[in-house]
């Protein structure tokens, strides 16, 4: 029996459409690593509707897929990974978007073929995170040779925040005098830097294109709503696992591999479908209490590659039967989930993998 993730494509227009707004009406979409898990193609397509059409993703290979499904030159789609040698042939034809990130992948852009040069680049500096962008130094070079710069075409300057998420921590601000800094050189070039945590630290951090991602999914870093113009960013998913085994097991037995935990008491066990291998990791086992029939029912066992044991000893007899689905993640307690387990939401929704049956 599959596992559904039901994913409301509604519920992500909707939080685009109020981000968009934090915006002034600027917003692209992040859509790497499948959407975070909620599919690229259809995420993509729901928010192509609700009128975005500039999108993120991480790889030359996320790039073609969303390339296939949207043809159209109206449609505009920018790589992280940079422009990396032996792709420059894919980005011109596929007319991809590269993230150029140091100088060297400049000089290789105008190297290539006078034809590379009709493409639009994005240049990103690095203004503290020190992962990806333009260096200081390599920041000063190109403000002194901006004739490098000559008939390439360049959609943004961007940067990357790295504590966002941290309101009041001040390497956000030092971060946007850097890139103002910097920015100021070349006045007539737009700017992008706010993910979806940079949104909420207003107007300033704004400028001309904003990149939500995990704000799509109405949540935060670590699983709590966010709220953009006063309204609630809306949670658009629902976790459903079936049951494929119910059994009596006496008091004193030992439960999974190793039997790491010892029942207390005469037990009914659910043997639930869903494991490590969806995503369902070992750690979460601590804080996966599930509510049924207004019961908790917890964990006992180890989670496992396909499966973990719920003890459903307290809902009303015959109320659970083999085939029935049990809701795992939502909106109640992602949250839960998530605290004290050194796991953010990104991993917890982007880890979620391919047998989970995706129901939009």
């Amino acid at each position: 029996m599959k596992s559904i993730l039901k994913i409301s494509l509604d519920d992500i227009k909707y939080n685009w459409n109020l981000m968009n707004t934090s915006s002034n009406g600027k917003a692209a979409a992040v859509v790497k690593a499948n959407a975070y898990g909620m599919g690229m193609i259809e995420v993509a397509s729901a928010l192509l509707e609700s009128g975005c059409n500039y999108f993120y993703v991480a790889n030359i290979f996320e790039g073609l897929k969303l390339r296939k499904k949207f043809n159209s030159n109206k449609i505009s789609i920018a790589i992280f990974e940079g422009y990396l040698a032996g792709n420059e042939k894919i980005y011109s034809e596929n007319n991809l978007i590269p993230v150029l990130n140091n100088i060297e992948q400049l000089k290789r852009l105008k190297n290539f073929s006078k034809e590379a040069l009709k493409q639009k680049v994005i240049i990103n500096i690095d203004t503290g995170m020190n992962r990806l962008g333009l260096s200081e130094k390599e920041r000063d070079f190109l403000i002194n040779n901006k004739d490098l710069l000559n008939n390439v075409k360049i959609d943004y300057i961007m940067s990357h925040l790295s504590n966002a998420q941290e309101n009041e921590n001040e390497i956000n601000l030092l971060q946007l005098n850097e890139l103002k800094k910097f920015s100021k050189n070349f006045p007539n070039i737009k700017v992008s830097f706010a993910n979806s945590h940079g949104i909420k630290l207003g107007s300033n951090f704004c400028f001309d294109q904003t990149r939500p991602g995990i704000g799509l999914y109405g949540i935060d870093t670590f699983g709590k709503n966010f709220n953009f113009s006063s309204k609630e960013l809306k949670f658009p998913l629902k976790l459903y696992a079936p049951i494929i085994q119910i059994k009596k097991v006496n008091a004193g037995e030992k439960v999974s591999y190793g039997g790491i935990d010892t029942l207390k008491r005469s037990s009914i066990l659910a043997t639930i479908a869903v494991g490590y291998a969806d995503g369902w990791l070992r750690l979460l086992k601590s804080n996966s209490v599930f509510l049924i029939e207004n019961e908790k029912c917890k964990i006992v066992g180890n989670i496992t590659m396909d499966s973990f044991i719920l003890d459903i000893t307290d809902v009303k007899k015959n109320k659970l039967k083999e085939g029935d689905h049990i809701c795992l993640l939502d909106n109640s307690n992602i949250g839960h989930l998530l605290k004290n387990n050194n796991i953010i939401s990104y991993e917890l929704l982007t880890l979620m993998g391919d047998r989970l049956y995706r129901q939009y």
